[in-house]
């Protein structure tokens, strides 16, 4: 059985804001099947930073999320902006903005798509190789986090324990982890 795409008769526009923008398609799928409507979330693009010092060990932050309704565990993260010129100066502004750190190394690990059965972005995780604190963190007004360097062992009892638990994260360090062990950092 070979697998196809849908295709997209027909789009309108839910709602449209700076948090949110829903569309409603009309599809057709390959065995002739009419889905409709069909919600896919269009949001930016996403990039998470897996900043590390000198000491090999992990920059976290750890901020409530309304979504869920918790306080977790994450890596420094952010929207692609309109103003950033790549996916890599939108990861150096976040950075800097959530912590105040930064670093002239920077690596893409990889990409990833948020949810592509709902949502129409991809995450861009980023590694930053030998981050130091250069400036007070300056966060957006609805950002209030902590942020703190973690040895390696103390990230993983976190995801052990549930208090580093969202999912598209675990996969950041997923694909750090893979490319820092491809270029034999650890």
């Amino acid at each position: 059985m070979s697998v196809n795409p849908w295709k997209t008769i027909e789009s309108r526009y839910i709602h449209s804001d700076r948090w949110l923008t829903l569309r409603a398609d009309r599809c057709l799928t390959p065995e002739g099947i009419t889905i409709e409507p069909y919600y896919v979330i269009e949001a930016r693009e996403w990039v998470h930073i897996f900043a590390i010092n000198k000491q090999s060990e992990v920059l976290i932050t750890r901020q409530y999320r309304h979504g869920a309704g918790v306080i977790c565990y994450e890596l420094p993260c952010g929207e692609v902006e309109e103003t950033d010129t790549s996916v890599v100066e939108a990861a150096k502004r976040e950075l800097l903005e959530e912590t105040g750190c930064s670093s002239a190394h920077f690596e893409l690990a990889g990409s990833s798509f948020a949810n592509p059965a709902r949502q129409s972005n991809r995450i861009y995780t980023f590694i930053c190789y030998d981050a130091a604190t250069l400036r007070e963190p300056s966060p957006d007004e609805n950002e209030v986090l902590d942020f703190k360097f973690i040895r390696l062992d103390e990230l993983f009892e976190l995801i052990n324990n549930g208090t580093f638990s969202q999912s598209l994260h675990l996969g950041s360090v997923l694909l750090a982890l893979h490319r820092m062990k491809a270029t034999k950092y650890f």
